[in-house]
């Protein structure tokens, strides 16, 4: 008989625990059955020899302890509700600061690899309270809940979230394909629209006005979703390199803003001033590390750019064009740079001497290339540690992971790379 896989197994127990303890009076004893549950999980996660899983479980653990010890006269309902919301609140940070802050320091790349299981343990965390909350406050009714502004846009974040977390496995990412994707990403659009539409009858039923910030909030995110869509242009428009799985997952940024004002126009109301402050600081570094990212990324492609014109030369083989991207000078061994040759990012690296290139696009998740390393025989993604033959891109044997590989010469000193593949994966895969 086949095992059962430790994350179904534990995504199984978790269901249970919030259905049996959320949605029954057993709520009101739902302390000390929790903190079980958490051991259980890090249990099978240490038998799983995860041992990241375990330290962040562990973590969580140890943040519902400490609560019940600060918090004392607290009861269980309002103890989980809060403390999962916390917690999820700062988990969520964390998840989006690694990518930008990744653009600073080689060091935070290493946390990428924790990146959705963190992702997915917001999720369950934010589940876990809004459960809490609908049972108890609302009994157990969504319609209910969306009578007030703040619980709709915390749906809008629980909502996304469950998609991003269901789609989180390397085993949906590689089935799926990207005529797939797009049937996907219109059902959580639908999904959203049926979310709006429900929130504005139940406004309308109960003669309740929603505001002019709130509908804006609304028409952008709608906007947003269709511009990332598979199925736009914008990857075109843009130039950009984002394929089904990351198209979806993009819409985390909207999950967070919903995130904001949820938090914004319910719990922070009635919080003291160190405690806004505490929230306007995140939230400010989370968009300035995101805007100081981008302005880092535009600032080096730039310089890349204005390298490979300065070079200004090109060599032309029968039907192949090669460009020149730097001076062989240029290079340190086995340490990769990135170019866009033709418009295509592509990885450079200088290995026993030689030249070789592939796509800076990683199969996996699309992680930069040109920051892994080569050892082996294979360049070893930095985000996930998926590795790729230096001699011709495709994956080690017994996995069908691939990126496309071009071919390289060095004329006067001169590193050039072509602009058509060599072989390996379709472009753009």
């Amino acid at each position: 008989m086949k095992k059962l896989n430790h994350i179904v197994l534990i995504l199984i127990l978790s269901i249970l625990f919030v259905f049996i303890f959320a949605y029954t009076p057993l709520s009101k004893v739902a302390y000390y059955p929790l903190l079980v549950f958490l051991l259980l999980v890090s249990y099978i996660f240490y038998r799983k020899k995860a041992k990241r899983d375990v330290y962040t479980t562990l973590f969580i653990l140890l943040v519902f302890v400490v609560s019940k010890l600060i918090f004392r006269s607290l009861d269980d309902i309002t103890l989980i509700i809060r403390t999962a919301s916390i917690t999820s609140f700062f988990l969520i940070h964390l998840v989006l600061l690694i990518g930008p802050w990744s653009h600073f320091s080689d060091k935070i790349i290493k946390l990428y690899e924790q990146r959705r299981h963190l992702g997915v343990t917001v999720f369950l965390l934010a589940w876990t309270h809004s459960s809490f909350v609908i049972s108890n406050y609302y009994q157990k009714s969504i319609p209910n809940a969306l009578s007030s502004v703040f619980t709709f846009f915390g749906f809008t974040a629980l909502t996304i979230l469950f998609f991003l977390a269901i789609t989180s496995w390397d085993k949906v990412q590689k089935k799926i394909k990207l005529g797939k994707w797009k049937i996907i990403h219109a059902l959580t659009l639908l999904m959203y629209l049926g979310l709006v539409f429900t929130f504005f009858s139940v406004q309308k039923s109960q003669n309740l006005e929603v505001g002019i910030l709130e509908k804006i909030s609304i028409t952008l995110f709608i906007v947003f979703w269709v511009v990332v869509a598979p199925y736009s242009h914008l990857r075109k428009l843009l130039r950009t390199w984002i394929f089904g799985w990351k198209q979806l997952h993009i819409l985390i940024y909207i999950a967070y803003v919903s995130l904001l004002i949820h938090v914004y126009n319910g719990a922070l109301q009635t919080q003291q001033s160190w405690l806004k402050v505490i929230f306007f600081v995140s939230a400010t570094i989370v968009i300035g590390s995101h805007i100081a990212g981008w302005v880092k990324k535009i600032s080096e492609d730039s310089k890349i750019n204005k390298k490979i014109k300065e070079i200004n030369k090109t060599i032309q083989e029968k039907d192949k064009t090669f460009v020149g991207v730097a001076k062989e000078s240029d290079f340190i061994e086995s340490v990769g740079q990135k170019f866009y040759v033709d418009k295509k990012p592509v990885a450079v690296f200088k290995t026993q001497g030689k030249f070789i290139a592939f796509s800076n696009i990683c199969a996996h998740q699309k992680g930069p290339i040109f920051k892994g390393k080569i050892q082996y025989g294979y360049v070893e993604c930095p985000w996930h540690y998926h590795q790729f033959s230096v001699k011709d891109g495709k994956g080690i044997p017994g996995f069908d992971d691939c990126i496309p590989y071009y071919e390289t010469k060095i004329r006067d000193g001169i590193v050039f790379v072509s602009t058509t593949q060599a072989f390996g994966c379709k472009e753009g895969k």
